[in-house]
């Protein structure tokens, strides 16, 4: 049994935790957030999904065991053997280093670092401790998206040519994706996404990459394109918190094209295109969930010694180097 502390307790944390209820072979031990009583309330939110749930297993089914709730660190290095951070933003590079540090397998929630250096040093270190490090991304590991990539590597579009890749949502002006103004705002909060498309079809090798931003008021981005120039390619990945747009993908070849229809990023459908207007191959994939227990499943798997399904490292410190960038 794997043992989970997770760091961090909003929206996502729960999430998670309902997820992993369909990856065999882990449990959460501790949940902790440095401010006061939030790993507490949030334990006491969970205790009464249980109850709901199932009556009996408060003291009962070790699936359904209540993590325990701390607010210092220190108190949970001792009780598990992974970690899955879901803190804010600015926080994930150091506590998945301080993680390593004391032997743990990290899965980190997106953007995972901020700077290509820090991207580089963190996977230096897990290598060198012989652990697991991974961002999360959870569509990389889904069905649909690995059919995708298969399709795409049977060449049945001939060479790839141009990606685009939208990812959009509607966000208060007061929350947290755009108060936090050091790591506010659209690219940072969804580029990734769009970036993991770009860069599985017309690889990491990109010649530059230039950004268009809409800024709010206080100079945070609500919509953002980064515009990828290759030697031999083009890609574009639009990332939106306060402009809506059809979230789709479009991967785009010699010999025909594919498209993803909206939310891309949950692939469950896509559809392979030619000059023939009348001639289109469908693929339909499960996607069951909020989609997290595929990145939970093949960071447990990677844990218990399998190769990778897909390797994101490169991509990783690739992606970490854009937000550079963006944020530059």
């Amino acid at each position: 049994m794997i043992r989970f502390g997770i760091i961090g307790t909003g929206r996502i944390a729960r999430r998670f935790l309902k997820e992993m209820e369909h990856v065999d072979g882990t449990s959460i031990a501790v949940v902790f957030n440095p401010h006061g009583g939030s790993a507490m309330e949030f334990v006491s939110r969970l205790q009464d999904d249980i109850v709901g749930l199932v009556p009996s297993a408060v003291n009962g089914l070790s699936r359904y065991s209540l993590p325990e709730p701390v607010n210092k660190i220190e108190d949970m290095w001792n009780k598990v053997d992974a970690i899955y951070i879901a803190s804010p933003h600015g926080t994930h590079t150091d506590y998945a280093k301080e993680a390593l540090e004391h032997g743990k397998h990290v899965l980190c929630e997106k953007p995972m670092c901020l700077t290509e250096g820090d991207a580089k040093k963190i996977y230096k270190l897990a290598h060198k401790k012989g652990l697991v490090l991974m961002e999360g991304l959870k569509t990389a590991y889904c069905p649909g998206f690995l059919k995708l990539m298969e399709v795409v590597d049977s060449g049945v579009i001939g060479d790839v040519k141009y990606v685009e890749a939208t990812f959009t949502k509607l966000v208060p002006e007061d929350s947290r994706e755009l108060q936090d103004k050091d790591v506010a705002g659209s690219f940072i909060e969804l580029g990734t996404y769009g970036m993991l498309a770009a860069f599985t079809f017309l690889g990491l090798d990109y010649k530059e990459v230039k950004f268009d931003k809409l800024l709010n008021g206080d100079g945070v981005d609500v919509f953002t394109t980064a515009n990828f120039t290759y030697a031999d390619g083009i890609a574009r990945v639009n990332a939106g918190l306060g402009v809506k747009s059809d979230g789709s993908l479009v991967v785009a070849g010699t010999k025909g094209y594919i498209s993803v229809p909206a939310p891309w990023w949950l692939t469950r459908h896509f559809e392979i295109r030619f000059e023939d207007p009348n001639d289109i191959i469908s693929y339909d994939r499960d996607f069951a969930g909020d989609g997290l227990r595929y990145e939970i499943r093949e960071f447990v798997d990677r844990i218990n010694g399998a190769e990778a399904t897909v390797d994101l490292e490169d991509m990783s410190v690739a992606m970490a180097k854009v937000m550079e960038k963006a944020r530059g």
